[in-house]
């Protein structure tokens, strides 16, 4: 064979060593970079949504009680993934160059942690409050967990628990009185749903009696929270802060604090003496009580 053709054939050969060598390269760079910073894209994304789900589903449930519409079924529905499985893959989409998809894990609880509410002179009313909880699985992007208790929403993550929308909960000044409004929102259910793709949440408003002792005027209102965590009891306290600042109540008024998984509010009026016997806060309690169950969607159609 001639020398010329034998460094043609081997020109050819190192030629293509050497594109196989710039594809490896490009693919390993990809892989690297390229494919977490797409998973991190879709995973943000899916956070966003989660959390937009959680807050139209806080102001759906709101709506319900405002409008007393008792058994009335809302249903909502939403990922619990990305939709993209790590084993995913055919001859057009090569598994290492697609994202590992993320889960997660929605859940509803009765019990829990409880709110008490005790007026002046009556005797405290202690309300189970549950939760609908949705916690992530992420690979690429910090890991959240969203919670709906006592009608606001709560975002937990590495650094702590922080309330995203707060509690149907207002303290104002009504010509000289201490005003308090308070929705007990109590959540019942028992169930936990794993995985990536879509689920859906039925939630009836139940037809409940007021509970007693709960409107009216008195001297005081303590309100406390027994939460599930010291996470979620520094959260409750700061929404306790933030809703009597809201409305510019005088710190007189007012008490609030925490101590491990306790988070209070202490509403002691204008007159705030230990000996004041002239009722100058007014409670007002909507009982909104709530029934949730959580059943795997189907995601096509066939």
């Amino acid at each position: 064979m001639p020398s010329s053709a034998r460094d043609d054939g081997l020109s050819e050969v190192v030629g293509f060593v050497l594109l196989l060598a710039v594809i490896v390269v490009a693919l390993s760079l990809y892989q690297v970079y390229g494919v977490p910073a797409v998973g991190r894209e879709n995973e943000i994304a899916h956070m966003n949504q989660v959390k937009d789900r959680f807050v139209d589903y806080k102001i759906a449930l709101d709506s319900l009680w405002v409008n007393n519409r008792h058994g009335v079924l809302l249903s909502t529905a939403f990922d619990l993934g990305t939709g993209a499985p790590a084993t995913a893959g055919s001859a057009f989409s090569l598994p290492i160059l697609n994202p590992a998809g993320s889960g997660g894990t929605v859940s509803v609880k009765s019990g829990g942690a409880s709110l008490t509410i005790e007026p002046a002179g009556e005797t405290p009313v202690t309300i189970p409050l549950g939760n609908l909880t949705y916690r992530s699985s992420n690979n690429y992007w910090v890991d959240q967990t969203w919670t709906y208790q006592m009608g606001a929403v709560f975002l937990s993550q590495e650094e702590g628990a922080t309330v995203r929308v707060g509690p149907p909960l207002s303290i104002y000044n009504n010509n000289g009185t201490a005003s308090v409004s308070i929705t007990p929102v109590n959540i019942t259910g028992s169930a936990s749903l794993s995985g990536s793709g879509p689920v859906r949440i039925e939630t009836r408003l139940r037809n409940m009696t007021a509970y007693p002792g709960l409107t009216g005027e008195f001297t005081g209102v303590n309100i406390s929270i027994e939460a599930d965590d010291e996470g979620h009891a520094r959260a409750w306290e700061r929404a306790f802060r933030e809703a009597v600042r809201r409305d510019g109540i005088n710190s007189s008024w007012y008490d609030v604090g925490g101590a491990s998984k306790t988070a209070y509010l202490n509403i002691k009026g204008p007159y705030p003496d230990v000996t004041n016997t002239t009722p100058d806060v007014s409670l007002s309690t909507i009982r909104a009580d709530y029934r949730v169950s959580i059943t795997s969607a189907a995601s096509l159609i066939e």
